[in-house]
Parts: structure tokens; sequence; C-alpha cells
């Protein structure tokens, strides 16, 4: 097996591992590498050595989640799939509105045991507020990332400071 091989299987193992279909990861691996960087259903199949079904059960998979679009080569009827561009951008703000809803249900759930506004309490309480106050900072954090990506300072501190 190739370098680029295990790099997709790798990717196919990580979605396996965090509850996901692994062939999605691998045809995202594979289009992650790929020259050129959009492939037909046919090829992805060829290249993955799966059948056509395999790859199309994951391409919609991956369609639906925005991290694959359909795309229209001038000169051929085929339809081909790439990476969506700006994909990795869109990760972090879906990631900013997740956090946000997550904020909202603890915080109703402290509004429904009548402690939105108070220290202490008891356990449940405590562990709604634990839970709000992570899913606020990350709210706000995840919206700082895509905000620094779209300005360009992508940099890290660590790369700033000459660490």
């Amino acid at each position: 097996m190739g370098e680029l091989q295990e790099y997709v299987e790798e990717i196919g193992l990580y979605f396996a591992g965090v509850g996901l279909p692994r062939m999605p990861g691998r045809v995202l691996g594979w289009l992650l590498v790929c020259d050129p960087p959009h492939q037909s259903a046919d090829e992805l199949a060829a290249a993955l050595q799966v059948s056509s079904g395999s790859i199309s059960m994951a391409v919609q998979m991956l369609v639906r989640a925005g991290a694959v679009e359909r795309y229209a080569k001038p000169g051929s009827r085929r339809t081909y799939y790439r990476l969506r561009p700006g994909f990795w951008l869109h990760e972090a703000e879906e990631k900013a509105k997740q956090a946000a809803e997550w904020h909202k249900l603890a915080d109703r759930g402290l509004e429904m045991l009548g402690q939105l506004d108070e220290d202490g309490g008891d356990d449940r309480s405590q562990r709604l507020r634990q839970m709000r106050d992570m899913y606020a900072f990350l709210e706000v954090e995840y919206a700082r990332i895509a905000a620094r990506w779209r300005s360009g300072k992508t940099t890290s501190s660590s790369e700033e400071s000459g660490s």
C-alpha cells in the first residue's frame, strides 16, 4: 500500500473512531490528496478499490455535510466531486453555532431550575453552569478563530514568538 493510500486509510479510521462511517472519511482523505482535485465517482471507486454504491453513499453524506461539492468539468458530461472551497472556515463557523446552541440549552436548564442568575445551587445547577460556561467560552473562541482566519492572521502564538 502506498503512502497516499495509507493516509486515506488513516482518515477513514479517524472517522470510524469518532463514530462516523469509515467510507466518507476515505473519500474525504482521497479528495485531500488526489490530483486532479476533482474526481468522478468511477475514479473514486477505482482509487479506493470499492463499489460505486459505497462511493455514492459516502459522497452523499459528504455533500450533505458541506465538505464536498459536485463539480462540472467543462467539456465533460460526468459529475465530479471535490473538496468544497472554504470548507474549513465553514467548520469553525458551524462549531461556533453549535456552541451557541449548547449555551442556550444550558441557560434553559438553569432557568428551569430557577438558577439562571445565581451562583452555587445543587449538583444539577453546577453541572448546567459548567456546561454553560464551557459553551459560552467555545462560542466566543470559535468565532474568533473564524475571524482570524478570514483576516489572514493565522499564525500561532508559538510561531509569532519564535518558539
